[in-house]
């Protein structure tokens, strides 16, 4: 039998064994040893059954569960378990050894620095391995699809009720008188709407900005910590690792950290009052972690350098596109020719849309110059003259909402208006690592 699965059956008996022995001297609940005599249960105290309480029962069998769990979770990762242990039980002997030569009584001090060291060289392996990355990502996910039903219903509803009337309104036909009379009147009931509404926005913004991507964001950190990207941080070599452990811990977790729940905290609070919502674009996973990493994210007009580029198409308009529904977006992702790298991806962000125009409220010849066969720069013109930001409308073809971030330059969709909350890879159906980390928000760092 090989070393390392000696030490892992040893680490799984040595738990049951003592279990086993703790379980024959325990004396029986309820008594004290034969020496005394035995103490009666006060009145109104939990009946036995069959020799022990209710909660003791169900207590026991919890534990065998456990157990069970335990076993099959160090069956799963034996090989990993067994690295871990070789490399903390290996370290931890030579560095008793060496502080019992150098040190009187240094034994236990140097067989704890060296468990330490081989604790974190165990662990490099294991992260460098792509055990830890897969493993914490299904954890990951697996606990947002447990939440997030309810916050996307939640979510839904607020795009629901923002307009509720946009449902009656796919297609236009409008003149010019009764399309700025229409839009008078529903731009009062956004208002009310707008503060009937702020509670909601409240717990979304909760939910999004500070609870999702706060997670996401620690969680590329911390594998920051473990796995850095750059050889500077020790990629390629492990003393360089060693060394920079605790720049690393400082620069990512701490620093970074800090910054981007101060962010999430922040855009929680403005989101009350300038509304947002979430809203989902597709690309593949090549421009996706671009954009996402780039810290000159929107400031410039070059796709590599990690912008929303805008879209020149006719649908509706020049500008940045998103979808109200993640399936929508990825729809698009999946076309070929938008592939670079064969890897759909949903980046699913944050917008502020601002004044948004419902083209089929608009006069008949904005709404007609959307479309397959349109003319964006009518619509375009039409939003600068009229002061609208965003363009919405109803894609007969496919029955989907759609929107359009106007921009004709690139450079109006300040990076603070479009926030990424995470990338949602659609190949390994997992949060998408960002090596790096997302970059922030606001701050150009």
């Amino acid at each position: 039998m090989s070393l390392h699965k000696l030490l892992l059956l040893l680490a799984l008996l040595l738990p049951l064994t003592a279990a086993a022995a703790g379980a024959s001297t325990v004396p029986e609940a309820g008594t004290f040893p034969c020496s005394v005599t035995t103490v009666p249960l006060a009145k109104g105290a939990p009946q036995k059954v069959g020799g022990t309480t209710f909660w003791g029962g169900l207590w026991k069998a919890l534990k065998v569960i456990l157990i069970i769990i335990a076993i099959f979770l160090a069956l799963a990762f034996r090989e990993y378990l067994a690295i871990l242990l070789v490399s903390v039980l290996l370290f931890g002997f030579l560095g008793a050894l060496l502080f019992g030569l150098l040190f009187k009584n240094g034994i236990s001090l140097g067989g704890g620095i060296g468990a330490a060291v081989g604790f974190l060289i165990g662990l490099r392996t294991i992260v460098g391995d792509g055990v830890l990355d897969g493993g914490l990502s299904f954890i990951l996910m697996a606990m947002y699809y447990a939440v997030s039903f309810p916050f996307y219903v939640l979510n839904q509803a607020q795009y629901v009720l923002s307009e509720p009337w946009r449902y009656f309104y796919r297609y236009g036909g409008m003149g010019e008188l009764t399309s700025k009379k229409r839009c008078a009147i529903f731009e009062v009931l956004k208002i009310i709407l707008y503060v009937l509404l702020t509670p909601l926005r409240l717990v979304n913004a909760i939910y999004y900005n500070i609870l999702v991507h706060g997670l996401v964001v620690f969680y590329d950190l911390c594998m920051e910590v473990f796995v850095p990207c750059s050889d500077r941080e020790g990629a390629d070599s492990f003393w360089m690792w060693l060394l920079l452990l605790p720049w690393r811990v400082l620069r990512y977790p701490v620093l970074h950290g800090v910054v981007a729940l101060a962010e999430s905290v922040a855009w929680t609070l403005i989101d009350i009052f300038i509304p947002a919502i979430t809203l989902y674009h597709g690309t593949d996973l090549t421009a996706g972690e671009s954009i996402v990493g780039s810290r000159n994210r929107n400031k410039s007009l070059s796709w590599k350098s990690g912008t929303f580029a805008a879209s020149e198409s006719s649908w509706g308009g020049i500008g940045v596109y998103f979808a109200a529904k993640r399936k929508v977006a990825l729809r698009y992702a999946r076309d070929s020719y938008r592939l670079s790298d064969n890897n759909p991806v949903v980046i699913v962000c944050r917008v502020s849309p601002g004044r948004v125009i419902n083209y089929a409220l608009a006069p008949f010849r904005v709404y007609n110059a959307a479309g397959g066969d349109g003319n964006p720069a009518v619509l375009n013109r039409f939003a600068e003259q009229n002061g609208y930001t965003t363009g919405e409308w109803w894609n007969g073809w496919g029955g989907y909402w759609e929107y359009c971030l106007f921009d004709w330059k690139n450079l109006y969709n300040s990076r603070w208006r479009i926030r990424p909350i995470y990338l949602y890879n659609d190949r390994t159906h997992f949060i998408q690592h960002v090596k790096g980390g997302m970059a922030h928000w606001t701050f150009n760092f």
